[in-house]
């Protein structure tokens, strides 16, 4: 079996490499278990374009790996990203006001936030323009939950919400082919996804495993209430980018009676 997944991907590999969005850590054991090294990296068009990279001699699965020689970061008191170093861009061409607001003290503001672990590897968790502050003043970075949470083998999709409320909920939808073979295993009869979704042993069963993919979380990160949802985001409706990432504003104004709901 492991060598039949080795040669769908051409034989052996002394390394792969990943970019352009966060790849699970269950992926990376997963390709691991096969004897294929996947080695996560992170960058930007305006760094031209590495800040850091993972290295088959210092690989750290979760990270995007140490910073590049002759490139520094450093994280700001908001959490953010800054990056220092010779491949940085100068600005942006006729475009002053986005290079003083990118550019600043020869510092640029990648827009991402992130920590260094205690060995100099780089954790990116998340954009600043998607953090969730909660009414009490606790920052959740939502894709990191959306991260654990929606790998669940019963969730397809997942939006997070709870900007400026008490405690954070989420929008979910079930992976429904699999919800389905439960519930024929179960005996559960239903018509279509609406009545699934509206079965009490599914909730019951959402909630189980909402629970059970947050125990890495804090209390404050951890999802108090969900709805279901009988269909998925989709780019046609303009709810998720081509990279399949969520657009928060778009989620949050069109399943607003949802997410009240959710408070009330």
């Amino acid at each position: 079996m492991l060598r039949r997944l080795r040669d769908l991907m051409g034989g052996p590999k002394s390394v792969l490499s990943a970019g352009g969005a966060p790849l699970a850590t269950e992926i990376e054991n997963f390709f691991l278990a096969t004897g294929l090294l996947i080695c996560q990296g992170y960058g930007l068009t305006e760094t031209a374009p590495m800040i850091a990279c993972n290295a088959p001699a210092a690989c750290r699965f979760g990270t995007v790996g140490r910073p590049i020689d002759g490139v520094e970061v450093r994280i700001s008191d908001e959490g953010e990203i800054l990056v220092r170093g010779p491949n940085v861009t100068a600005g942006y061409h006729n475009r002053p006001a986005e290079t003083a607001a990118a550019l600043r003290d020869g510092w640029l503001h990648t827009g991402d936030v992130g920590h260094l672990d205690a060995d100099g590897f780089l954790v990116v968790t998340d954009r600043i323009k998607d953090l969730i502050v909660t009414s009490t003043g606790k920052n959740i970075a939502p894709q990191r939950i959306e991260t654990l949470v929606g790998g669940d083998h019963f969730i397809d999709q997942l939006a997070v919400v709870g900007d400026r409320r008490q405690y954070v909920s989420a929008l979910v939808v079930p992976a429904f082919e699999a919800l389905k073979v439960w519930a024929q295993e179960k005996r559960i009869a239903f018509r279509d996804h609406e009545d699934l979704i509206a079965k009490p042993e599914v909730v019951q069963l959402m909630e189980e495993r909402i629970r059970s993919r947050s125990l890495q979380l804090a209390p404050f990160e951890t999802i108090r209430k969900f709805t279901l949802l009988a269909r998925q985001f989709t780019q046609q409706a303009g709810e998720i980018t081509p990279t399949l990432k969520v657009r928060r504003k778009v989620i949050a104004e069109k399943y607003r009676h949802l997410i009240d709901r959710m408070y009330n």
